[in-house]
């Protein structure tokens, strides 16, 4: 049976590879059709699109590291992660540093987990 850290190690490994710029090994963990929702849009990608993203895009992950870390399983083939991320990336060669509140969600095919669809959302400080 797959455990919320099994998830969780998936989820670090694709953030891994963004860091060692090894988009292949991310895109072998995506679906044959993914998504991503943030601050600069909807994106639906194939592995081999997000490969072709990845190395074109004007950011590079420098370090990252979760927080809060949950993972539930509404059946036993989905997995939705949610955890904190302070990530470092440079922008066009500058440093940059946000924190994010991220969720993916896993589904199991054909025996494997694979990330179907991630969102993120830049954390704001809370209204006074």
């Amino acid at each position: 049976m797959t455990s919320a850290a099994d998830i969780m190690k998936l989820e670090t490994e694709f953030w891994q590879s963004m860091l060692d710029q090894e988009p292949e090994k991310a895109a072998a963990l995506l679906t044959e059709t993914a998504t991503s929702v943030a601050m600069f849009g909807i994106h639906h990608f194939s592995p081999a699109e997000y490969i072709t993203m990845a190395k074109e895009g004007p950011a590079k992950i420098t370090a990252f590291a979760f927080s809060n870390e949950k993972v539930f399983f509404p059946t036993e083939d989905v997995a939705v992660a949610t955890y904190e991320v302070v990530q470092e990336f440079e922008m066009k060669g500058q440093p940059q540093e946000m924190v994010c509140l991220d969720t993916t969600t896993w589904v199991r095919v054909g025996g494997r987990w694979l990330a179907a669809a991630h969102t993120e959302t830049v954390k704001q400080d809370k209204a006074s």
